[in-house]
C-alpha cells in the first residue's frame, strides 16, 4: 500500500507540473513517500536476511545505506512535514 501510495503521488505531482499547476505540495508529498516506502521496503530486506543483512555479497546492506540519501537530501522529511503543515493545512511557520 505505502509503494502505491508513492507511486500514485508521484504520477499526480508529474501530472500537475506537466500542466503548469502549482505542484510544491504534491511534489514534497511524493519525495516523502516515495522515500520513506523505499527505506520501509529495504529495512524488510535486511530484516528478512537477519545477520546476512549486513553482509555485502548480499548487496541488502548498501541498499539499505542508499535508501537514506533521499530521505535526508536535498530536503529532509522534517521540513517537508513543515512545508506541507504551513502550506496545505494553515498552520503557522514552526521552523
Amino acid at each position: 500500500m505505502e509503494l502505491q501510495a508513492a507511486w500514485l503521488t508521484v504520477l499526480s505531482a508529474g501530472w500537475q507540473y506537466d500542466q503548469g499547476l502549482p505542484c510544491g505540495p504534491a511534489a514534497n508529498a511524493a519525495k516523502y513517500l516515495a522515500a520513506e516506502a523505499g527505506f520501509h521496503a529495504c529495512e524488510q530486506a535486511v530484516m528478512t536476511h537477519r545477520g546476512f543483512g549486513y553482509a555485502r555479497e548480499f548487496h541488502v546492506e548498501r541498499y539499505l545505506r542508499e535508501s537514506l540519501i533521499p530521505r535526508i537530501a536535498p530536503i529532509s522529511p522534517q521540513l517537508i512535514l513543515s512545508f506541507i503543515a504551513e502550506k496545505v493545512l494553515g498552520l503557522p511557520k514552526s521552523y
